[in-house]
């Protein structure tokens, strides 16, 4: 029988071609395609989907997740798309809207909802309401997604909404989302829902198609210490190992542990605005080849405990900026 939970923790890890190979056993072993969807791919992405809704992972390591589970989904979509069973949530439509060129939030939302079940067609960026509804048209979805970083174009949200409230449309749900974007600009443009991170996303998608619970309003993710809740006492020449994660050559996040824990601090978004704007003009800005610049530093031994290390390297990056 095929090892679920190992297959569940290569995903969690990012091991893809494990996870390939996994489901190609799986499959060989004469197992269901429903059922390694599910009991593989679909579970080991929710675990990573908690984790990051607790701020226990970070989107960078999310995207490494998702780039795992989309490994194992390549084995299985042939048979799926062949008319093979399939565990389908609801069928969603992404896009970022017109004038708008930012799509890593995007796309990661694309892949937790694949992850969670849904079958997902992602028109890209810079869609006109026009194009959302031809798409929405061939697509057949449940939901429409959208997508907005800059405040100058978050209010064509509302040209979509008001474009789908008509005869033969207006059954499919609206939801929206981007660093700009509120539950309260979400009434007032008249959206089913708003998700403040990925995470928050995919559940509120599982909600418009009745297949989970209502979500809870959520705040934007910012900078969190993670720690034990017990006090730990260390020796006064305590050190502790520190790691930066990078894209390309731009710092993206910090990592700090020692024998008691582990501490994950997101740099400033400006810090991720300068990785947008790299992979924008490099034109990394599709899945993989975005999770394919991602690359962990040297592991750095430094005087004091995870948090303090982490605050200190973040400070210095701080102050090394531009």
């Amino acid at each position: 029988m095929p090892d679920y939970a190992l297959m569940n923790q290569c995903i969690y890890d990012g091991k893809a071609k494990e996870v390939e190979q996994m489901t190609q056993a799986a499959l060989a072993e004469g197992r269901s395609v429903k059922e390694v969807l599910e009991d593989g791919l679909i579970a080991g992405m929710s675990v990573v989907g908690e984790d990051f809704k607790h701020n226990i992972l970070y989107v960078p390591e999310v995207l490494i997740a998702a780039r795992a589970m989309k490994a194992g989904m390549n084995v299985l979509k042939p048979l799926l798309t062949a008319g093979g069973p399939s565990s389908q949530t609801g069928r969603l439509l992404m896009g970022t809207v017109r004038g708008d060129l930012h799509d890593i939030g995007k796309n990661l939302v694309c892949m937790m909802a694949e992850g969670a079940g849904f079958v997902v067609k992602d028109i890209g960026v810079d869609q006109s309401v026009e194009k959302f509804a031809a798409a929405a048209e061939e697509f057949k979805p449940d939901i429409v997604g959208m997508s907005a970083l800059l405040t100058t174009t978050m209010t064509y949200m509302k040209t979509v909404v008001d474009g789908f409230n008509v005869p033969g449309r207006d059954h499919i749900r609206l939801a929206i989302g981007g660093a700009p974007i509120s539950q309260m600009f979400a009434d007032e443009i008249g959206a089913d829902g708003y998700g403040a991170d990925a995470s928050s996303a995919v559940d509120l998608f599982l909600y418009l198609v009745g297949k989970g619970d209502a979500p809870v309003a959520a705040a934007k993710k910012g900078v969190v210490l993670k720690t034990v809740a017990a006090p730990v006492v260390r020796p006064p020449d305590a050190k502790s190992t520190y790691q930066i994660l990078y894209w390309q050559d731009l710092p993206s996040e910090i990592k700090a542990w020692d024998d008691f824990e582990e501490i994950k601090v997101s740099l400033p978004a400006l810090f991720a605005d300068r990785i947008d704007v790299q992979a924008q003009r490099l034109g990394f800005t599709k899945g993989d080849d975005y999770i394919a610049q991602l690359r962990w530093g040297d592991e750095i031994q430094r005087s004091g405990a995870p948090a303090d290390v982490a605050a200190a390297v973040k400070a210095e990056l701080e102050a090394a900026s531009p």
